[in-house]
């Protein structure tokens, strides 16, 4: 028999009212309604605590004494939400303890969603630990479980921080593709959150790999949306984010001016050791700027706080750099030997740039004691081993390249899956239950033939609908003309286009249907996708292709200005005529080309699409195989 637990909570409560005084009965109740209204909070806290993290932790931990009393779910629900406030607080101690708790909760009844959030969590404290290998490690568990239960949100937040934890050991080329993938999939769900988190973290991989330009401008995205949406730890980051990368780029002043600013930020926060990290950039920034007597005085202070272990030794390594400049040497191996200990505990860290300073560094001081020897030595293993990591490293860009088409390939197809099963449940949500019975109802007592002609008109429906909701024109294997058009008007939609540049190219076949006149349709679809193959081959990562007509292609290129656009216009130009074809290999096909830039006057999708074929009309006038601007 099945257990009916309404009617059996209606008994007990009748009961306990019989048999008990009314006030333990009411007391009772309201006990019960007071527990539903924490579980129904501890669910829905997301927002609150990203925008006001103090005033949420203060109210957690008004639960904390009836923590023992709760019910294991909602237990664990306390502990995540508890764990979310003392990250975003900078209460790393707390954090860690809260997370050690939680995760030993953590069972086989323990829902999906807490499983995920947990383990992302556990991922932080191995990091913030240097323990990136296993921090890798947990932050992929976390994904599998996001993956298999279809916790999109969580599944990109955990690729991230992978992303992240790779670039800290300058595995940069692997990161950039994880980031790439968990990019579109953020674009795709339309999470203004989540791109910007991705936007931060390529900030700071760009900033490693000293590309500084791109770094503040990702920094800079992903600060504007933290603002918008009002969330002050996220704010504080961004700032920071860029703070560091001024001072990569070695404009200092900047960098000074943004550390100063982060630290005027920092009072959503009650935790005064976060002012390591503003110590940490302004004690680094001006021994770079050649400012040491200040710069030993903040360091010294921020050596002081509570502070990350490997920043610590960044800051041993720039005393090392002041005290060789003020003839202090025996304190600049004392700060020397601290860095080279750091380094021993953390062996990840073994190998990187930031390891292989320490030896650079131990040959000035050498060399600033008149031992020139042992200087010559150690700067001749500086420069052995920095040449042979960046060997390591170009082996892993090509590696990596080679790899980057069949990823992004997985990665659409994927895409592809996750929308037609999200069109296929509103399908399937929007049918009431009613309307259900009766076409079982029908197709029970329909004869055979009837049967089968309703089952090729669902197929028939089905396949039209799988068919609009395909992003590929399957021919070129481009995007094809719906979602080419869409991406550009979404595109032009976002606040931040004022302040970059884009322009697009308009391409079309010259004398195609000559050629399928003359050589057939089959040699014209040939033609088709070798133009396609080398626009992949001349177009960036980021350059959106699509065909749009039987020999016509657009394609948007962000960030790019008028001559920079015509410059890749003529090499596409150029690249295709030079093309030859198996059977025919005299046979020169060429290309038009006109080319739109965003502008007050083609502001629009509508009219940076015209403007672009206006201009390649003109091209088709100016005898074919050229490139106009339009003006």
């Amino acid at each position: 028999m099945k257990f009916d637990f309404c009617r059996f909570f209606s008994f007990v409560v009748i009961l306990s009212v019989l048999v008990c005084p009314q006030s333990q009965a009411n007391n009772s109740a309201q006990s019960e309604v007071e527990q539903v209204d924490v579980s129904v909070r501890l669910l829905d806290m997301d927002d609150e605590i990203h925008q006001q993290p103090l005033r949420s932790y203060q109210q957690l931990l008004t639960l904390e004494n009836t923590f023992i009393d709760m019910p294991k779910l909602q237990q664990l629900w306390w502990l995540l939400r508890k764990a979310q406030a003392e990250n975003l607080l900078y209460f790393y101690s707390n954090f860690n303890k809260t997370v050690a708790q939680a995760v030993a909760l953590i069972d086989t009844d323990t829902p999906a969603k807490i499983k995920s959030n947990l383990y992302i969590f556990q991922g932080l404290t191995l990091r913030r630990d240097a323990e990136y290998a296993k921090a890798a490690l947990i932050f992929r568990k976390s994904m599998t479980i996001a993956k298999a239960e279809k916790l999109t949100y969580l599944f990109i937040i955990a690729k991230q921080e992978l992303a992240y934890t790779k670039s800290l050991t300058e595995l940069f080329e692997l990161s950039l593709n994880e980031m790439q993938e968990a990019y579109l999939e953020a674009y795709a769900l339309k999470e203004d959150f989540l791109i910007a988190i991705i936007n931060e973290t390529y900030g700071a991989i760009y900033g490693y790999m000293k590309d500084y330009e791109q770094s503040i401008e990702y920094y800079q995205k992903a600060l504007n949306t933290y603002e918008r949406l009002n969330y002050p730890a996220h704010v504080s980051e961004a700032i920071y984010g860029i703070a560091a990368t001024y001072r990569y780029w070695q404009k200092y002043e900047l960098s000074i001016r943004y550390f100063e600013l982060y630290q005027e930020k920092l009072t959503f926060t009650p935790n005064t050791d976060i002012s390591f990290f503003s110590a940490y950039g302004l004690g680094m920034t001006l021994a770079e700027k050649g400012d040491c007597l200040k710069a030993i005085d903040v360091i010294n202070h921020a050596l002081t706080l509570n502070g990350l272990i490997d920043y610590n030794a960044e800051l041993y390594k720039q005393q090392v750099h002041c005290f060789i400049i003020m003839g202090e040497l025996d304190q600049a191996q004392t700060s020397l030997t601290k860095a080279e200990n750091i380094f021993i505990s953390l062996p990840e860290l073994v190998g990187t740039e930031w390891q292989l300073e320490v030896i650079k560094l131990a040959a000035e001081l050498a060399h600033a004691r008149n031992n020139d020897r042992v200087a010559f030595q150690l700067s001749r293993q500086y420069y052995e081993k920095y040449n042979k990591l960046q060997v390591e490293n170009s082996s892993i860009r090509l590696t990596s390249a080679r790899a980057a088409m069949e990823n992004e390939r997985k990665h659409i197809e994927q895409a592809l899956t996750l929308q037609r099963a999200k069109v296929n449940a509103l399908e399937k949500e929007s049918m009431n239950q009613q309307e259900l019975q009766n076409i079982y109802l029908w197709i029970f007592i329909l004869c055979s033939g009837v049967i089968v002609i309703t089952v090729i008109t669902i197929q028939h429906i089905n396949n039209k609908k799988m068919y609009a909701v395909s992003i590929k024109d399957p021919l070129s294997n481009l995007f094809n003309r719906r979602y080419i058009f869409e991406y550009l008007s979404d595109y032009l939609k976002d606040t931040l286009i004022e302040k970059t540049e884009l322009s697009v190219i308009l391409l079309d076949i010259d004398d195609f249907k000559a050629i399928n006149d003359e050589f057939g349709h089959p040699f014209g679809d040939v033609v088709i996708k070798k133009i396609a193959d080398i626009c992949h081959e001349v177009f960036r990562n980021e350059d959106v292709i699509g065909r749009i007509g039987g020999e016509e292609f657009l394609c948007i290129l962000p960030r790019t200005n008028e001559k920079q656009c015509k410059v890749i216009a003529e090499r596409l130009l150029k690249k295709i005529s030079k093309q030859t074809y198996l059977k025919k290999p005299g046979l020169q096909i060429t290309v038009s080309i006109g080319i739109a830039t965003f502008s007050e006057v083609s502001s629009s999708s509508e009219t940076l699409y015209l403007h672009a074929d206006a201009a390649l009309y003109q091209a088709k006038r100016n005898g074919k195989n050229n490139v106009v601007i339009y003006q």
